[in-house]
């Protein structure tokens, strides 16, 4: 993230909080991805739905990205961990793109570090779906 702080709306604040209190309670925080998410859940702005600006990347939004060293663009749709095999595009909170992603805005470039290495996109496009938590919990 580029000021350290994710965006979440206080429904899927909740349902993340849920998440990382299994992942403890199970002995898998050790796991650098899930370590992470915990960190940032400590420092997470948490607000109305409403209130979050349009160009934030949050749980449900759907994000055009292109990946700087071969300039090709994808697309992919942010989603709670039960949800990400309901589709190619579907990426999990808890994969290294999911996390990169979250809290970041449309324009910026960013870098993470995946199994296959580092990886440097430029976010082109950010637009809010309406998949929540609600989904998740569905």
């Amino acid at each position: 993230m580029s000021d350290g702080k994710i965006v979440l709306s206080d429904d899927d604040y909740s349902v993340l909080k849920r998440l990382v209190d299994s992942l403890e309670r199970t002995g898998r925080l050790s796991q650098p991805h899930f370590n992470r998410l915990a960190r940032e859940m400590k420092h997470a702005v948490v607000m109305d739905r409403a209130d979050i600006p349009s160009k934030v990347i949050t749980m449900g939004s759907r994000v055009n990205y292109t990946c700087k060293e071969t300039g090709t663009t994808a697309e992919a749709l942010l989603v709670f961990p039960a949800q990400a095999k309901e589709g190619e595009s579907h990426v999990s909170i808890l994969a290294p793109l999911g996390l990169a992603l979250i809290g970041e805005r449309e324009g910026t470039e960013i870098e993470y570090v995946a199994p296959g290495g580092t990886y440097r996109i430029r976010i082109n496009r950010v637009e809010h779906t309406g998949v929540t938590q609600a989904a998740a919990e569905a």
